[in-house]
């Protein structure tokens, strides 16, 4: 064994040589053990555990639906379906995850007595083997041991979500039957076990999830690549959703199978009243039109009486959030959050573009008016909602927390100070409740209030536009804070597939990709459903670098994933994926079986949503002068020669297999106001042939 001192830890080498062939299955560990342990101790594994997922765990059906006594609908503890968790009760329980469960292969814990965390980081793949991670917590020795694995052993049980062979139907359970083995090593091999502990003394648990991503990549990090331009996916998905998304009735689907309810609209969330913007904002003729034709459907026939919309509509018919046996008026609070704040960016732009906003200003007011009611109400906006009464049926989630930001948005629109005052009062409720404890869960409909990277990233764009709406630095600092949270969610490696998988012949780079849920293991391409531009806008107002690192991370990963006419992907079913489509899987766990690691699922999904938006909300190339910063996010090389006082010049290559058109933002990001709600008609475009280089001079 090997040591090397770093700054808050070391680094460990553990070669470990074989003098014979082992006659049985083994694998070896290392142990980062603590005494004193508290169940109050806060447990990360990164995309998969947070605050250790101690929730009341049921064994509910998929999709499951919870709904707690009337009395105790703001007031009963949350409740998650069967999945790895430590136990709210019991004195000794386990968490064994592999390494491809998680966004980032580490776990280890914040304690608030000591103000102190600790971290063991090993990495994904140690020889051929994955590794694996396992929390054991025994609360009667107060003792707790982080282990690091390989070949990664879930010794009695594994997490798998399918159908159960106890003939209690589709379902996740914790408790399924393991397959993992360990391995038989030969005479002469060698294995070296690399891995590093961290330990961080006098620190907040905000300054823990910082400390984490910053150490994350000490072992693993993601290579360089160039894929798909972002204007290649743009274009596919375009011309796929003008075939193929646009409804008799008029308004853009969220899917394409129209024959299922669920692909009809559903609002927000996966794309209803979303997938609309970036056509408003980048054409000029018929996807515009489309795009204005689904907002007068959304407000002419999807509004309930008291100003909410529909969450599920098809063919005619509404249906509710809460599942078949629940009223049509069940709404998912955060259906009408997503789609109440892009909404009001789309009436800035027609408001900008001197287009007539009369017949929704009404409507969009009315739903603003529901949520401040809702709010004054109860406090807390909930999860779910049911619309006929205006009763909360489950609270305590942070789901419907992009209610913060079309708030604040509604507050410029309508220049209403209650709607401000509303959006701050949510925006301390939810930073007191969720942000400052670490957890932030229930966004999706159907994860009960398991902990969720869509929660993360939506609480994020809300700080940040109610910083941008009020100028209050508390409102930053809120969103430095839950920034960090949600880029635990982020896979900071690239994921070695196995080779007969279809993503590793495509040559798939994992990194960038955002893990769902803790209850959907699979990692996806992009944010449910955002581009992530609001870490644009957080460089812009802090300086700060990173953002733009972070933003990269994501947005440069996404386009790989879209399926081309030139280069269509296959999926598990033998079909390949139409051109413009892409799927939500990008597995890098067995969750749902080892055939599935590497594959993608059949079928359209809300990824072409954030690519969509990537496109008119985050430039190709962003260049600030103030810091003389040049960051390229699409997939082109750019090398700087010269700076001016008010100009750049620089070389711009494109290294990939397609024509593409370049965005490009000048900025200046002591200018606040420069970069707000719309910027894309700031932004320059620059055709660019496959494997063309030129010469540029872009001016402030």
């Amino acid at each position: 064994m090997t040591t090397q001192t770093l700054p808050y830890g070391q680094r460990l080498d553990i070669a470990l040589s074989f003098h014979e062939d082992t006659t049985d299955p083994m694998n070896f560990s290392f142990s980062m053990e603590t005494e004193q342990w508290e169940k109050g101790n806060y447990v990360l594994m990164p995309g998969a555990v947070y605050n250790g997922n101690r929730f009341v765990s049921l064994p509910l059906p998929y999709p499951p639906y919870y709904e707690p006594p009337q009395n105790s609908r703001c007031t009963d503890a949350e409740v998650i379906t069967s999945i790895p968790h430590l136990d709210v009760e019991k004195a000794h329980s386990q968490i064994s995850l592999l390494s491809g469960d998680m966004a980032s292969p580490l776990c280890g814990f914040y304690d608030f007595n000591s103000q102190s965390g600790s971290v063991l980081l090993g990495e994904h793949q140690c020889g051929s083997y994955y590794t694996g991670f396992t929390v054991d917590e025994n609360q009667t020795d107060c003792q707790a041991a982080f282990v690091l694995s390989v070949p990664g052993v879930r010794e009695t049980t594994q997490y798998f979500f399918g159908d159960q062979n106890d003939g209690k139907g589709f379902r996740p359970d914790v408790s399924a039957p393991s397959h993992d083995t360990g391995a038989l090593f030969k005479q002469g091999e060698l294995l070296t076990l690399t891995l590093c502990v961290f330990h961080w003394q006098q620190i907040s648990l905000p300054d823990f999830f910082k400390l984490v991503n910053g150490s994350k990549t000490t072992l693993e990090s993601p290579k360089h690549f160039y894929n798909v331009p972002f204007h290649k996916a743009y274009t596919s998905i375009k011309e796929k959703y003008q075939k193929e998304n646009f409804t008799e009735e008029g308004y853009y689907s969220v899917g394409t199978d129209w024959n299922i309810p669920q692909q009809c609209w559903q609002a927000g969330w996966i794309g209803g009243g979303i997938n609309s913007y970036p056509f408003l904002l980048e054409d000029s003729s018929e996807a515009r039109q489309r795009a204005l034709s689904t907002l007068r459907f959304i407000f002419s026939r999807l509004q309930h009486p008291g100003g909410w919309v529909f969450g599920m509509y098809g063919n005619g018919r509404f249906y509710g959030d809460g599942g078949d046996s629940n009223p049509d008026t069940i709404l998912l609070v955060r259906k009408n959050a997503d789609l109440l704040y892009f909404v009001l960016k789309q009436l800035f732009w027609l408001s900008d573009h001197r287009h007539s906003t009369i017949e929704f200003e009404q409507p969009v007011k009315a739903l603003c008016d529901a949520f401040v009611r809702l709010f004054q109400k109860y406090g807390q906006i909930g999860q779910f909602m049911d619309m006929a009464t205006e009763e909360i049926v489950v609270g305590n989630s942070a789901g419907a927390c992009m209610a913060v930001g079309a708030l604040a948005l509604a507050s410029e629109y309508f220049q209403c100070t209650e709607y401000r005052n509303a959006a701050e009062q949510l925006g301390d409720y939810y930073y007191n409740n969720y942000v400052k404890k670490g957890m932030l869960n229930g966004c999706p409909g159907e994860i009960c209030q398991a902990p969720d990277s869509e929660a993360a990233f939506a609480m994020l764009e809300s700080y940040v536009q109610l910083f941008e709406t009020t100028r209050e630095s508390i409102w930053l600092s809120y969103a430095e804070v839950t920034c960090e949270i949600a880029m635990t969610w982020v896979m900071s490696y690239d994921f070695v597939f196995p080779a007969h998988s279809t993503a590793a012949k495509r040559g798939v780079h994992s990194s960038g990709t955002v893990f769902a849920n803790a209850q959907n293991k699979h990692s996806a391409p992009g944010i449910c459903t955002l581009s992530g531009n609001s870490l644009l806008r957080l460089f812009r107002f802090t300086g700060n670098a990173k953002y733009l690192r972070y933003l990269h991370a994501i947005a440069h990963s996404l386009p790989q994933y879209v399926s081309l006419a030139e280069d269509p992907e296959l999926t598990l079913e033998k079909k390949y994926l139409p051109a413009g489509y892409m799927n939500e899987r990008v597995q890098t766990s067995d969750w749902e079986g080892k055939e599935t690691v590497g594959e993608f699922l059949y079928g359209s999904n809300w990824p072409e949503v954030s690519m969509l938006l990537t496109f008119v909300e985050v430039p190709g190339v962003y260049v600030d002068f103030a810091s003389r910063t040049l960051q390229v996010f699409d997939h082109v090389e750019c090398f700087v020669t010269q700076w001016n006082a008010d100009s750049v010049l620089f070389e711009m290559h494109n290294p990939t297999a397609y024509d593409t058109t370049v965005t490009l933002l000048a900025d200046e990001r002591t200018n606040t106001k420069h970069v707000t709600h719309n910027y894309f008609e700031k932004m320059k475009t620059v055709p660019l042939s496959a494997g063309q280089r030129i010469q540029l001079e872009l001016k402030k």
